[in-house]
């Protein structure tokens, strides 16, 4: 009974500091995250914020980031002064709208629509160093609605999903392995328990000598 106690405590614990975790990770210390407009090659420029709109959309659905408004993020290109910003393909280029927008990460996808095929590339990369966290590419052969309503908000779900440069949570790690050690302590003891429960074959007696 005591260990059954004690591994129901320690499963109370972890989930208690997992539910404490995930409520950091929706306050207002979330990373500044800003998505550029999209690259678009070979669609039109309403279709570019079709898409660019999507998928920012899609991203921010975990509440992992604090997305900056397309508002925003448009407002500070109109300013910059700078009339064509797909031609910032480079890291370094793309760390430097970072640090212009306020956000410790930014968001550059590119779509080209080739002989029927649409072909995505999407990056992250951290303002602060020029980092490259997430590189993903798709290809996608159907027609624009899909590629609009399914292909482009799964990649942002996914890349919301992504392990990129968070150190894992060593709280986290050491109540899982509290919980593990209670499981393998509750096991040894059951088994303990139960084989010295079972009566033992008593030896054949010979007939006295």
């Amino acid at each position: 009974m005591i260990p059954r106690l004690i591994l129901l405590v320690l499963f109370q614990v972890s989930a208690g500091i997992s539910q404490k975790e995930l409520a950091a990770g929706t306050s207002a210390n979330r990373e500044q995250l800003a998505v550029l407009p999209f690259e678009v090659r070979g669609l039109t420029t309403h279709q570019g914020f079709q898409l660019t709109h999507r998928f920012a959309e899609a991203l921010g659905e975990s509440m992992r980031f604090n997305i900056l408004p397309a508002t925003a993020v448009e407002s500070a290109i109109e300013g910059s002064g700078v009339k064509d910003i797909d031609s910032c393909n480079s890291l370094p280029c793309v760390a430097q709208w970072g640090k212009v927008l306020g956000a410790e990460k930014v968001v550059r996808v590119g779509v080209t629509l080739r002989e029927q095929r649409y072909v995505v590339h999407i990056q992250l990369v951290r303002s602060s160093d020029a980092a490259l966290l997430y590189d993903e590419r798709v290809d996608h052969s159907g027609d624009f609605e899909t590629l609009s309503t399914v292909v482009v908000p799964e990649q942002g779900r996914k890349l919301s999903a992504a392990f990129l440069d968070k150190k894992p949570s060593w709280v986290i790690i050491g109540a899982a392995m509290l919980v593990g050690v209670g499981l393998i302590f509750w096991l040894f003891t059951t088994f303990g328990s139960m084989e010295s429960s079972v009566p033992r074959s008593k030896q054949p007696t010979g007939p006295p000598q």
